[in-house]
Parts: structure tokens; sequence; C-alpha cells
């Protein structure tokens, strides 16, 4: 399983890649058109790299004649740059994406960090794509309408306090999002899911009767993901012994550490410790509800 913040750093390293090609290209490129400031740069070059060597080697005496070398170079290309309009940072890299300078990065409205949604996007599709999204490309924070479902107020409240969950600020690490059928409680357990990758956050979305699936890894994956959600969960499927195994290794290695899982049902909490296999039912017993 890959994390947003993994796709960044692939994506960047890309980016700087591509930086530094286009770089060499403008470079060779005023240097094909200026062969004078070819040959100032190849004895700047020089003169550093004498420099560099005296420095290794201890050698001090001709360490002020260098320097002096190096200051006429410099500028007599400051003054070759100027005499023929060139930009003294034609040779540096220049970012690429306009909106985050290639930081990956950009800052929200409130100041938090949040990942660019410009340079990035196909880094956030693809791990959304990998996070247990891939059947949820329409359920999109921009088309999120708190009030689509009558229960503006409630449903910004319920948005509200799984922020806070996602920022470390709940006492449960496990908390239960209820609703009855078609009251969306899915498209708010798929956007919070969105939300949190787009904040720089490990998060994982899966349903209640797939949890078998889960391999080992998988498992030692999401035991330190940042934020995961079980959706339609019933108490009947952890009659399923693998069903009911792996969510009791992922509850146990997430409330030891105090990560936030949140469990999406249409039942309540009540409800749903009567039912459940008594290792979960144990572990639900003390979650909140959202």
């Amino acid at each position: 399983m890959k994390t947003i913040s993994e796709a960044v750093n692939e994506r960047l390293s890309r980016i700087n890649n591509i930086k530094e090609v286009k770089k060499e290209d403008v470079i060779d490129a005023v240097h094909e058109k200026f062969p004078e400031l070819r040959k100032l740069d190849s004895q700047l070059v020089e003169v550093r790299a004498e420099k560099l060597i005296a420095s290794i080697e201890h050698d001090t005496d001709p360490m002020e004649a260098l320097v002096k070398r190096e200051e006429d170079i410099l500028k007599q290309r400051e003054k070759f740059l100027e005499d023929n309009n060139i930009r003294d940072d034609f040779d540096s890299t220049r970012a690429i994406c306009p909106k985050c300078n290639d930081t990956g990065y950009v800052k929200a409205k409130d100041g938090r960090s949040v990942v660019c949604p410009d340079c990035m996007k196909d880094a956030i599709v693809d791990v959304c794509n990998a996070s247990g999204l891939k059947d949820f490309s329409t359920f999109t924070l921009k088309g999120f309408d708190l009030d689509y479902y009558k229960d503006k107020g409630e449903r910004a409240q319920k948005f509200k306090k799984i922020q806070k969950i996602m920022a470390g600020k709940s006492d449960n690490p496990v908390m239960i999002l209820n609703g009855g059928v078609s009251s969306g409680k899915t498209y708010l357990a798929v956007v919070s899911c969105k939300y949190a990758i787009l904040q720089g956050l490990s998060a994982h979305y899966l349903k209640a009767d797939r949890l078998f699936e889960l391999t080992n890894e998988d498992l030692d994956d999401l035991k330190s993901y940042d934020y995961i959600v079980i959706d339609d969960y019933v108490p009947e499927i952890t009659n399923v012994y693998k069903n009911a195994t792996n969510l009791h290794t992922l509850l146990e290695a997430r409330i030891a550490s105090g990560l936030p899982t949140v469990i999406v049902s249409s039942s309540s909490l009540v409800a749903l410790v009567e039912g459940s296999e008594e290792r979960i039912a144990g572990k639900l017993r003390g979650a909140g509800t959202i």
C-alpha cells in the first residue's frame, strides 16, 4: 500500500529530474548561441576545481591567486550577461509548478499544509485508487453537499468531528459513524478519506465484509495508517472467522497506538456491541459516536 507522502516524494523525484534536463537544455542552447560565455563558464569550472583540490591538499600558496582569478571571471561573466541581455539565472533550475514551487504541498485557507492539487493530481488519484476509493471517483470534496440529505447542520457537525479525529483530538481511537439507510454515510466516509489524503495523511477505506481479504502485509501497513474507515459494518460479518480475526488484530494495534478508526454502520452502538463476536464487542464497547 502506498501512502500519499510516498507518492508525492516519487513525483517530486521525477519533477527534479525533468528540471535538471530542462536546465541543461537551456544551458546548451545559450552556450551554442554565445561561445564566449561557454568559454567563461569552462574557465570558472576549472578555477573552482583547482581551488577545491588546493583546499583538500591544504595547499594555501595558490589560493589567493585562484580566488582573484575566480573574481575576475565572475566580473567578466556578469558584464557579458548584461551586455547580451541574458538572464543571470539562465543556468539555474526553475520551478515547474508555480502553485507549490515544486514542494508538493500548498497552504490551505486555514494555514494547514495540503497536497498540491495541481502538480500532484495524478499522485492523489493513484493513492486514492490504491486506498480503496477506486469505485468512488465521483465522490469529491468539491461536490460534497452538506445539505443534500436535508440535514446540513448534522452533517456539518459530523464532518467537523471527523476533522478533529484526524487531528488527534478525540478521546476515542474507535468511532462509530451512525445513520439510516441512504443517509449519505458512505459519501461522508469516502470524502473523509479523500480529505485525509489531501492533508498528507495515510488513509484507507475498506468494506467490512471484505476484511477477510487483508493479507498479513496489508494488516501491518494499516496498523500504522493515520486514518482508516471501515464501511457497511454489521455484527454478522464477525461470524466469519477471518473477518473477526483481521478486525480484532487491526483494532487492537490501532487502539494501542491511539490511531483513529471510523466504523460506519446503520446499527446503533449498543446493537453492534451486542451482536459482534466477543473480541470485537470488547473493542467496540469503549467506542465513541459521530
